[in-house]
């Protein structure tokens, strides 16, 4: 480009031209575009056509945004407006994005005095701007997943352990509340000023090396009194963009209960020792949908039985034994949907000592989000339930054996008995016959004992067998109704049955589920005269549903009435007899059969138990 050095108005246009600032002069109230050099017109998304025209007409993504109402002030009052870092959404290739500027709108007058244009001068700070926004949502990120994590963790910064951060599980440790927040550690707690905490942060601070205590003493303040309390717990170091060590994170597990409970156990006792000894709480800190490990505390890494090489891996990497097993499946699900998953003795395969074996663990995985709601990472907890597992199934065993070996016995006494009865009636003698007959429906209630013992057995040991064929549902309900009508003189069974569906199931072991709860409906509602039935098709499935008007459930008891062996605590234990097996039984049924069980009370108001399969 030549330019005329003498030609001071084409010097000063090729000035403005070629400045990288952004520069641009409007004209009259309207705002008319005069000038816009190439730095404004690349700011802008435009072409030099823009210019002569109107500002809003050039610019139709401002409407809506401060800048020309501020014109429009600057124009009548002849105040100079200068902003900085100040947002604008502006249209650049077909999309509106978001940019930073630094800027000025300076008034031009004419002879009069009057103004006549604007100058707007600008400076590009979206770089700027955008980096320190990412700087500060990493903090804002870090800081929510320091008071999300499921275990207690907290940050001390400098060389005097500042208490940066604290979540709560830390405090309630610690036996303090927020207001340690920002003091120094010894300041917040100075009971550790002669206790070996504050050399090993020192050490860890100096050295750069994070230091791990197992089952450390920690003689802690709570509640004005002085205890001894034990502690898992980690001094990782933090460090800067230089490398440089700016801080510790700690991250601790109270195990005063376990130390004190082995301590104080016999040897005689060895085995429930061993059985705490084997309960530590274990973490994991998942990142990307690639289940990346992050961090994997020591109790983690020897339930894994890997070392610190699997961290940076993803997970089906560092543990290919995982392989075809449901757990990078369940963290993948938890990471897409962002809803946490929780599971007691779940079987894991696992490579410990050079041998593939079997665990059980009860674990959860809960997902950590970004501050725009999205999942960023999975924190996993778990704790080895190998041993209580291995206990159940003694027991279950035990049940299976003792049931067996109790049926023969009792099935020959319950033969003897009605003989007993049926010679002693002949003879006669009514009261003596009708002792026997007591004494014959105590042998029926144990066989029923024993035969809900050894369903459990068979469920347990996963023998329980099925036998489906296609029957008609409400028929069914119509038999057992009947039978169970016949047992009780107090209640009448109303029946409101609008199903009208052919299922395909075993018959006899639905059936044993409406007795079951019919049995129960009339058990537990002695105060009563009323049990509803009703049976109706919705969402695809058949329903089947008894109402009693009897004791209810309390909201805390509902989550438990499917267990094993629940039964109503207190003294109406004595008042509703049995093992608590019959709901377990009936819901391992209905599972069984692909369906599912569930029940809706209210305390003194009764019950409604509800079970749903498919049908034809």
């Amino acid at each position: 480009m030549q330019i005329d050095l003498n030609n001071n108005a084409a010097l000063f246009n090729s000035l403005i031209e070629e400045s990288p600032m952004p520069i641009a002069l409007y004209v009259g109230e309207n705002m008319l575009i005069k000038v816009a050099n190439k730095a404004m017109l690349n700011a802008w998304g435009k072409d030099a056509s823009v210019i002569g025209k109107e500002l809003h007409i050039a610019l139709p993504e401002l409407e809506g945004q401060p800048f020309l109402q501020i014109l429009k002030n600057v124009f009548q009052t002849g105040i100079a407006y200068e902003a900085k870092e100040d947002r604008v959404e502006l249209m650049q290739d077909g999309a509106l994005k978001t940019f930073y500027f630094d800027f000025t709108y300076k008034p031009l007058k004419d002879g009069n005095g009057d103004v006549c244009a604007i100058l707007n001068n600008a400076t590009n700070v979206t770089e700027l701007v955008s980096a320190r926004l990412k700087i500060k949502e990493s903090e804002e990120l870090f800081k929510k997943m320091i008071l999300e994590a499921p275990v207690a963790i907290g940050i001390l910064r400098g060389k005097d352990f500042i208490i940066e951060q604290a979540n709560a599980d830390l405090l309630k440790l610690w036996g303090k509340t927020e207001k340690v927040i920002g003091l120094k550690l010894i300041e917040g707690l100075p009971e550790i000023i002669d206790q070996p905490f504050p050399d090993l942060l020192t050490e860890v601070y100096e050295t750069g090396h994070p230091h791990y205590g197992y089952e450390t003493l920690a003689v802690i303040e709570r509640e004005g009194v002085l205890k001894d309390c034990y502690f898992n717990f980690v001094y990782d170091p933090i460090r800067d963009t230089n490398n440089q060590v700016t801080g510790i994170m700690v991250v601790a597990n109270e195990i005063t209960t376990q130390v004190k409970a082995r301590n104080e156990v016999a040897k005689s006792e060895e085995r429930f020792r061993n059985l705490l000894l084997d309960a530590p709480t274990a973490t994991g800190f998942y990142e990307g949908e690639d289940i990346i490990i992050s961090l994997a505390n020591d109790e983690m890494l020897n339930f894994w039985g890997k070392d610190k090489s699997v961290m940076g891996k993803p997970m089906l990497e560092a543990i290919p034994e995982l392989e075809g097993q449901p757990f990078i499946g369940l963290l993948k699900e938890v990471y897409r949907t962002g809803i946490a998953y929780h599971t007691d003795q779940q079987a894991a395969d696992l490579v410990v000592d050079g041998k593939l074996q079997t665990f059980w663990f009860n674990f959860t995985y809960k997902p950590l989000f970004d501050s725009d709601g999205k999942v960023y990472a999975i924190i996993h907890a778990a704790i080895d339930v190998t041993k209580q597992v291995q206990l159940q199934k003694q027991k279950d065993e035990f049940l299976g054996i003792a049931s067996h070996e109790l049926k023969t016995p009792v099935t020959s006494i319950k033969a003897y008995a009605q003989v007993l009865e049926r010679m002693i009636r002949s003879e006669g003698d009514e009261k003596k016959a009708s002792m026997v007959s007591k004494m014959d429906q105590q042998l029926n209630r144990l066989t029923s004992l024993i035969g809900d013992l050894l369903d459990v057995t068979k469920i347990q040991s996963g023998k329980m067998t099925f036998n489906p064929v296609q029957f008609d549902f409400d028929s069914a309900i119509v038999d057992m109704v009947e039978d169970v009508q016949h047992t009780t003189s107090q209640h009448v069974i109303e029946s409101d049955l609008k199903s009208g569906v052919q299922v395909f199931a075993d018959k006899e072991r639905i059936g044993q589920v409406m007795i079951n709860l019919l049995s129960n409906a009339i058990k537990y509602s002695t105060d009563s005269n009323k049990i509803d039935v009703k049976s109706y098709v919705e969402n695809g499935e058949v329903i089947f549903s008894v109402r009693d008007y009897g004791i209810g459930i309390s909201k805390e008891a509902q989550p438990l009435v499917f267990d094993q062996f629940y039964r109503v605590g207190g003294n109406m234990q004595h008042t509703y007899p049995g093992l608590g097996l019959g709901l377990y039984i009936s819901s391992e049924i209905i599972k069984n059969e692909d369906g599912r069980i569930w029940v809706e009370s209210e305390e003194r108001k009764g019950s409604t138990f509800y079970f749903a399969i498919k049908h034809i």
